[in-house]
């Protein structure tokens, strides 16, 4: 998948993680919005994989987002 690219964010609960997975600690939950995703890694809880958010925050589930 070619970085960066913006994901829009449709639920008001999306987890953000310390690093690609579930086996990583929550971090916050993220609002509904347009958001720039970095970089893509493979991790355990999405299958679609997971987005490094350019604020540097942390990951998302790419499950939970739909590519703009």
């Amino acid at each position: 998948m070619k970085v960066p690219f913006l994901v829009k964010v449709s639920i008001s609960d999306l987890n953000i993680r310390k690093g690609p997975g579930t086996n990583y600690d929550r971090v916050q939950f993220w609002p509904p919005g347009i958001y720039t995703v970095l970089e893509v890694k493979a991790g355990q809880g999405s299958a679609a994989g997971w987005g490094r958010l350019k604020s540097g925050i942390g990951w998302v589930s790419l499950e939970f987002c739909q590519k703009v």
